[in-house]
Order: structure tokens, then sequence, then C-alpha cells
């Protein structure tokens, strides 16, 4: 337990130095966005294909994939609906941060310390699903849905940005590998080892430079209504992982921490790229944090669980 603990305030610790970083003027405008630019492109998918190269898949397992995606749809249509009369820059902010889970940067590190690697191995391939939304989907999507600007053959637009995804690619091959029982060479695990090391600690200090603690009475109630809708979204899945989903309890544990997992790291950064407010998402994904620390200890104390 107080390894777990150790991590998170390690986390949370990268979280506050990248905050006041970004309120200095030690690194300059837009550092903020190069350095999503970098985890997005270079540190979250060697960080995928290290996690997949590491470890050992059963076929059943698989159906995670598309637990996590089905999780990530319905999250996001329903909110789509809900804002279909919203102004462009709320509708923004609700659909860039609605769904998608911190699990690389977050969940792992706790399923890594309570539960053999065999079982953890779940978490990997429900992220896989989470990264059709997280790693590219949903600012694919909403960028095209709340454009600024008419956009000609939305479709195709939204496909040619998510598929431009580097980790999302990267997803789909790999569980392609899985399903064909082709295993990542060595070489490649290796050669991605200390570009996946950086992973956690980019995305935490990135989440940090785009946060913004201050807020005003519309904009507080903007961040109770996204948080209040994820943690409703969040007890329903967790209520159709407990009952209807046909895995070992050890395997419900984990994949009912995942759900429970802060909001993505690239939630702010999508919305700062569709032109939202990133600091609103940055706050709220800060919250999260730490309702994801009580909800996913929590779990580990109900379930007994020990790695």
């Amino acid at each position: 337990m107080a390894t777990v603990f150790i991590k998170v305030a390690a986390f949370v610790s990268i979280i506050v130095a990248g905050y006041y970083a970004g309120r200095s003027s030690k690194l300059g405008r837009g550092t903020g966005n190069v350095l999503s630019k970098i985890v997005f492109n270079l540190t979250l998918p060697c960080a995928v294909i290290h996690a997949f190269g590491a470890a050992e898949f059963t076929l059943n397992l698989l159906w995670l994939f598309v637990v996590a995606a089905v999780f990530n749809f319905v999250a996001y249509g329903a909110m789509l609906v809900a804002t279909r009369h919203s102004e462009r820059a709320a509708r923004v902010y609700y659909l860039c941060n609605i769904c998608g889970y911190n699990i690389g940067c977050f969940a792992l590190p706790f399923v890594q310390a309570f539960f053999p690697p065999a079982q953890a191995v779940a978490v990997c391939l429900f992220d896989a699903g989470n990264s059709l939304m997280m790693s590219g989907g949903t600012y694919a999507l909403t960028s095209v849905i709340a454009s600024e600007e008419p956009v000609e053959h939305p479709l195709r637009l939204a496909a040619k940005r998510l598929f431009s995804s580097v980790t999302v690619d990267a997803y789909l091959v790999l569980v392609a590998m899985a399903l064909l029982r082709i295993p990542v060479p060595q070489a490649v695990v290796q050669f991605t080892e200390p570009m996946a090391n950086a992973n956690a600690f980019l995305a935490m200090f990135m989440l940090g430079l785009v946060t913004n603690l201050h807020v005003d009475a519309q904009k507080a109630s903007r961040l109770v209504r996204l948080l209040g809708a994820r943690l409703a979204f969040n007890v329903l899945f967790t209520a159709v992982i407990l009952l209807a989903l046909p895995f070992a309890p050890s395997v419900k544990a984990i994949v009912c921490m995942a759900v429970w997992a802060p909001v993505g790291a690239m939630g702010p950064v999508f919305t700062m790229w569709c032109h939202g407010d990133h600091g609103l998402a940055g706050f709220a994904n800060a919250i999260s944090v730490v309702v994801a620390v009580v909800a996913m200890t929590g779990i580990v104390l109900a379930t007994g669980a020990m790695g």
C-alpha cells in the first residue's frame, strides 16, 4: 500500500510542478502545446508498444478491448445528445473530457502494485479499446462536430484525424498481432523502454501546465456538471462490470479500477486543440485524480488484492 501512495504522491507532485512552471516565465509561451505533441506522437505510442511487448495475452481477455470502446462511445454519445443546444465552448469542453481514462500513467501503476502480471495485463487490453477515443477519436470527432467553420465530408475528416494518431495506429496493429499470436520482438520492447518510461512524467507535467485553478461561477457549474456526469457513468459501468461481464473476480476488480481512473491526460490537450477552455479541463482532470485515488484504493481494499 505504501508503494502505491508514494507513486500517487509522485504523480501529484509532478502535476503541481507543471502548474507552477506554467505560471512562471522560465518555460515561455506555448510549452504546453509543444509538450502535448511530444507525448501524443512519441512517448505515449512507445509506452503502448512497451506494455504490449512485456505482457502475455489470452484470447478471452481481448474482449476487454470491445468493452472499453463501448464504454467510451456510450459516454461520448450521451454527452453529444445532452449538449446539442449548448454553446460551442461548453460543448467542446464537455465532449473532450466526458470519456477516456488515464490508464497508462495512473491506473496501471495501481494495478501492477496489487495484482500479478498475468492478471494486470487486463488493464492493457482495456486501455487498447480506451485509446480509440482517448488517443485520437475524441479530438477527431469533436473537431468536426464543434468546428468553428462548416466542414465538408465530416466523416472522412474525422477518420483521417483518428487514424493519423500514432497511438491509435499502434494499438490497432498490436491488437491484430495479439489475435494472430505474433509477439512483439524483444528488441522493439527494449528500444522503446526509455521513451516509455518518460511518458508518465511528461504526461503529468503537461497536465499541470494546462491546468487553471481560477474559475468563475459559470465555469464552476460546468466543472460540477462534467464531474457529476463522469461519476454517474463510472457507477453505471462498475455495475455492468460486476453483474454482466464473464470474467474472474480479480479481472473484474482490475476493470473497475480502470473505469475509476482519472480523466485522460489528453482531454485538456484535445480541448486546447479544439480552442476550448483547456484550463478548466485541466482543473477537472486534477480533481478527478483525487476521486480516482479514493475509489481505486477502495476497490483494492474491498477485493483484498495484494501483489
